[in-house]
């Protein structure tokens, strides 16, 4: 069996920094040239080997279910006018199994990768958060490459792409807290520092949105518990990750391009990179 079958992409927050545009529109199917982003997030999934993907919802989010189910009127209308292979992007998922549960609060990043623990069961899985679109440099995709450093390194807790960003930049970011460089590219890390203060951050090295776990994630996020907050975070997870066995957590530079979507400015220049890529004439 494929070490890595399953991800879980979390999509149920508000999307308050784009608000009021994502009162009426999930933010995840925002258009990214001429399709939503999370076709993108999807497709890296796909290219990956990944066979199973798990949406984690809100229940005013099922508009992105909707954009990957067969829909019978479209289609029967484009077949009359001759159009049907506008469709033919969506031809890529066939096969897939696209599945979702229900985070009936938003209460965290780690809260939402719970509600996937019954679905995803005893096996790896990778983790995407559809803000974050990652545009490799390399031959493969930014999950493959994690999937690939995953077994070959067989860390305890998993893999986590991670970016150098300017000092300047830091706080906008959650930090890894460096132990061991492993060759020019990976780095065991001990925890992650949220949005430090650029004199404070441990590193220069920032979390990205793509992960690849054990199944063992679970177990410490339910330890972990809420915090002051009321929310259960991925960051503490990791720490008892690494007081576990210190190279219980891997972190892999990936080179290429990395688009936030989560916010105005970010998804412009999100559009405009795409556009580039999927009409590259213009």
């Amino acid at each position: 069996m494929f070490s890595v079958p399953v991800a879980v992409i979390p999509s149920a927050g508000f999307g308050t920094r784009v608000l009021p545009a994502s009162k009426v529109v999930s933010k995840e199917l925002f258009p990214l040239y001429n399709k939503p982003a999370i076709h993108y997030v999807v497709l890296e999934c796909v290219s990956a080997g990944i066979n199973q993907v798990i949406l984690v919802l809100s229940k005013r989010k099922m508009d992105i279910i909707r954009y990957f189910q067969p829909d019978s009127e479209l289609e029967n209308f484009l077949k009359i006018k001759n159009k049907l292979h506008l469709l033919n992007d969506l031809s890529v998922f066939k096969g897939l199994e696209i599945d979702y549960v229900i985070q009936e609060e938003q209460l965290g990043l780690g809260h939402a990768i719970l509600c996937a623990k019954e679905k995803v069961g005893q096996r790896n899985f990778a983790v995407l958060l559809p803000d974050d679109i990652y545009i490799s440099s390399g031959k493969i995709g930014v999950i493959e490459k994690l999937i690939s450093v995953f077994e070959r390194e067989k860390p305890l807790g998993g893999v986590v792409l991670v970016k150098k960003v300017s000092k300047d930049k830091i706080s906008r970011y959650g930090v890894i807290k460096p132990v061991e460089r492993k060759g020019e590219d990976m780095i065991y890390f001990s925890g992650v520092v949220e949005k430090p203060k650029p004199e404070e951050a441990p590193s220069r090295y920032a979390v990205v949105g793509r992960y690849v776990f054990t199944p063992k994630i679970f177990d410490w996020l339910e330890s972990e518990g809420y915090d002051e907050s009321g929310e259960i975070q991925l960051a503490g997870a990791f720490g008892r990750f690494s007081s576990e066995n210190k190279n219980a957590l891997l972190a892999c530079l990936v080179p290429g391009k990395w688009l936030d979507i989560g916010s105005p400015d970010g998804y412009i220049s999100a559009f405009r990179e795409i556009a580039k890529i999927e009409n590259p004439k213009h």
